[in-house]
Parts: structure tokens; sequence; C-alpha cells
């Protein structure tokens, strides 16, 4: 008799199966990518609100979703979407921060400075900036609130990566979380976000144009919130993520 491989083994079990009237599950990998991402999700979704920043000084490196609170007109229907939660159900932005030195390699030790709460602290004062420039009156830095999730290493572009799908923020790909060194300064192109929220030093102010554009653009990441993306592995995750909102 001819030996099977390993194919033809397969086929043979699903044909009996079948033929059985029993249906083949695929059994559950708790380390595949997509559930480690969804419970990195989650985690960050479990942890308490803060204000921003934390006041709090804590070690380590990860994760962090900001919230917006406030009645600024831009933000109207992302808090309207909370169902009575003040605008903390769904994040405004997320973002990560590493561990110094991380480009060198791998470091199963956790680090002993505090990268995320340092992180929280620029985002604070970029908001503060803007505040006290006066330019956008509702935009104000008591309106926030944060999560934040310490993190290996190996772990930290897989949970903002995930959480950034899921969710969409409306900051993310505004340049809110750049930096002047590197990026547009005061003779370039302003961001959208400075262009909304003018004020951060070193920072060009933005034309109506812009300011429209930054609108439009966080109007559609509210849109996109009700979507499911179109691959179906991302769509499943989404559906378990937002089950703990």
């Amino acid at each position: 008799m001819r030996h099977l491989g390993p194919r033809s083994r397969h086929r043979l079990q699903l044909a009996f199966l079948q033929n059985a009237g029993s249906r083949l599950m695929t059994p559950f990998d708790p380390l595949a990518v997509e559930n480690v991402g969804v419970t990195l999700a989650v985690e960050l979704l479990e942890q308490p609100l803060h204000s921003l920043p934390p006041s709090d000084r804590f070690t380590g490196a990860g994760v962090y979703a900001l919230y917006y609170t406030g009645n600024h007109s831009a933000y109207a229907d992302l808090v309207a979407l909370d169902d009575g939660a003040g605008g903390t159900k769904y994040p405004v932005y997320i973002g990560s921060a590493v561990r110094e030195n991380a480009k060198q390699g791998f470091n199963p030790r956790p680090t002993a400075q505090a990268r995320l709460w340092t992180r929280l602290g620029h985002h604070a004062d970029s908001i503060r900036e803007v505040e006290a420039a006066g330019l956008d009156t509702d935009f104000r830095l008591e309106d926030f609130r944060c999560r934040f999730l310490v993190l290996q290493d190996a772990y930290i572009t897989l949970a903002e990566s995930v959480l950034i799908a899921t969710f969409r923020p409306a900051w993310n790909g505004m340049g809110f979380g750049s930096k002047v060194v590197g990026g547009e300064r005061m003779s370039g192109r302003p961001s959208l976000w400075d262009s909304l929220h003018p004020g951060r030093g070193g920072r060009p102010v933005g034309t109506p144009e812009r300011q429209t554009l930054a609108r439009a653009q966080i109007g559609d990441s509210i849109q996109r919130l009700g979507q499911e993306p179109a691959d179906e592995r991302a769509a499943r995750m989404m559906e378990r993520i937002k089950r703990f909102l």
C-alpha cells in the first residue's frame, strides 16, 4: 500500500469528519499574533483613567491612549458616541514610548527610566502651550484623560498597531506626536494638528484651508469607527476588543 503524505492524511481526516456529520474545529492558539494583540489592547482599556499628565511619576515603557472630554466643536461627534461615558470610550490618540536605546536590540529587563510618564508629560506640554496661546479658547488641558500600560519591549509595537487599527484615532497621522527636530519647522508647512490648534512653540500657524482639512480628517476618523476593516482577521480583532468598551 502506498504511503500517504501529511496532506493526503489531512484530506482523509477532513472527509471522514464531514461524512460523520462532525464539524472540524480549529484549535485556539493563545500565542497567535491576533490573540496576543487583542489581549494587550483589552488590558490597556481596563486600566484606570488618569489626568493628563498623570500626577504620580512611574517608570517603564509601553502604550497609552488619550481621551478628550471637552466641548470643542471639532470633537462633538466623538464625545457623542460615548453613550454617556463623557468622552472616555474612544481615544483621540494612541501612542507608545519605548525604552532608551531600543534600536540597539531587545533587552529582557524592564527600563528603570520613566519613559511612558515622560512621553505623556510632553503631550500635556503641547496642549498646555495651545491653551496658553489663547488662539483656541475651547481647548484646555483639564479636558483630557489618559490610560497607559507598561509593557516589555517585544509587545509595544504590536499593542500600538492593534489599538490604532481598531480605533482609528483622530490625531494619529495629524502631526500631534511629531517633534520639531526633524519635522516641520516654522518655515515649513504646518501640521494638521497645529493648524486646528495653533500655539505650540516652534510650529508654523496653519492656514484656514489646513484647518478645514484637519476638521475633515477628524470627521472621517469618527465615521470609520462604525466601519469594519476590509481584512477579515482585523475585523474579528476589532469585534473582540469593542466588547470591552
